[in-house]
């Protein structure tokens, strides 16, 4: 199976692991090639409503630090970095 579809694919072939794995759950009833649903925290925000929650709590303060704003509005350090350097493009929150 993995050489055939390596020569449909080529280098952009799946590895024998993952080719063997896939096999393995169509021989034991899976029907369907979507993922499954997976546990964890689901994403209930978008990323204009995080940029806009993050711009309120900036412009209300400007001496807000980026763990300050995570911890206020409930969201990961990153993804507050994230939103004030590449969507409003802020060079510098708090000094």
């Amino acid at each position: 199976m993995y050489r055939q579809l390596h020569e449909v694919y080529g280098e952009n072939v799946m590895s024998r692991q993952a080719i063997a794995k896939w096999r393995n759950m169509f021989e034991n009833g899976r029907t369907d090639i979507d993922d499954a649903e997976r546990e964890g925290r689901p994403s209930t925000v978008t990323n204009s409503e995080i940029a806009a929650r993050v711009n309120e709590s900036i412009l209300a303060n400007r001496r807000l630090a980026v763990d300050e704003i995570a911890n206020k509005l409930n969201i990961l350090h990153g993804s507050v970095h994230r939103t004030t350097v590449k969507h409003l493009e802020f060079s510098k929150v708090c000094a």
